[in-house]
């Protein structure tokens, strides 16, 4: 994972950084000022990302569904999540949580899944508040959810990736400890942001969107960045997205807002799955037959 980061950045930067000279601007009453420019930034900032070995993630997404075919109104969904991550074994233990919420429930969510799980190399064990039970994946299903936590574009170094042809248009400021860096885009560059992930996927995660895409588009995107002064790792993240999907003749709107804080940099060494889950795991048969 490193190694194809840092080649990718590599590449990435050599094409355009060229006119990223400005300093950052000062928020009120900043005593920390850094006179360190947006290229500079940037650079130690994928430097800090490619030498990550591991990190804790907590997030929050929401996620507002209007359907103009739906006389009933909007779907409210939101989704927390608290991930720890080691990169090389690629390792994780995740929890987290999904809700739901429509109008017509007068501002009652309803739990629609709680979820833990252990991704290793080579095994992905799943435990949800419906079954109550370990199930271990199939090796086919395992090896999409790995590929797609790789790409997972609530990473930073994958919004750097994605994000990095744009960077002349980011905004450029800081207070006393970090950073900040934001993004606004709209239209036809939304949409290429949408095309870029969809090329970071493997062609297993891109077929089984085949078909799909052409029917979807982002009609606007707001990302923010907050990059600690010392380290140069990304504490803190927001991206909101308005997507709008074609369906029958229908429009689907989504109002998406994510979330992330980012700490532990480094300082988780292993993750390894207890006894008690692999020896009790009920195998789940593949979706995909023999």
């Amino acid at each position: 994972m490193k190694r194809i980061w840092k080649v990718m950045t590599a590449a990435a930067l050599a094409l355009s950084l060229g006119a990223c000279s400005t300093t950052a601007s000062p928020e009120a009453d900043v005593k920390n000022k850094s006179d360190l420019t947006l290229e500079q930034v940037f650079k130690n900032t994928v430097q800090a990302d490619s030498e990550l070995s591991s990190v804790h993630m907590d997030m929050e997404i929401n996620q507002v569904t209007h359907d103009e075919a739906n006389e009933e109104g909007s779907m409210n969904m939101s989704t927390t999540s608290s991930t720890d991550l080691v990169m090389e074994p690629m390792t994780m233990y995740q929890t987290s949580t999904v809700n739901m919420q429509m109008d017509e429930m007068e501002g009652n969510e309803i739990p629609v899944a709680q979820v833990e799980m252990y991704l290793t190399e080579e095994e992905i064990y799943l435990k949800d508040n419906m079954q109550n039970e370990w199930t271990k994946l199939p090796n086919e299903m395992a090896d999409l959810m790995k590929d797609s936590a790789l790409q997972e574009s609530s990473l930073p170094e994958n919004q750097l990736k994605q994000f990095q042809p744009y960077l002349d248009q980011f905004t450029f400021k800081q207070d006393d400890d970090t950073f900040i860096l934001h993004l606004s885009l709209e239209g036809a560059q939304a949409d290429e942001i949408l095309e870029e992930g969809m090329g970071m996927m493997n062609e297993k995660l891109q077929a089984s969107f085949d078909g799909m895409m052409e029917d979807i588009s982002i009609a606007n995107m707001e990302l923010k960045m907050w990059i600690d002064k010392e380290s140069f790792n990304t504490v803190k993240m927001e991206l909101q997205q308005n997507i709008e999907m074609k369906q029958n003749g229908e429009t689907l709107t989504m109002d998406q807002t994510m979330k992330s804080e980012f700490s532990k940099f480094n300082e988780i060494q292993a993750i390894e799955v207890p006894a008690e889950v692999t020896e009790s795991a009920v195998e789940m048969e593949s979706p995909f037959g023999q």
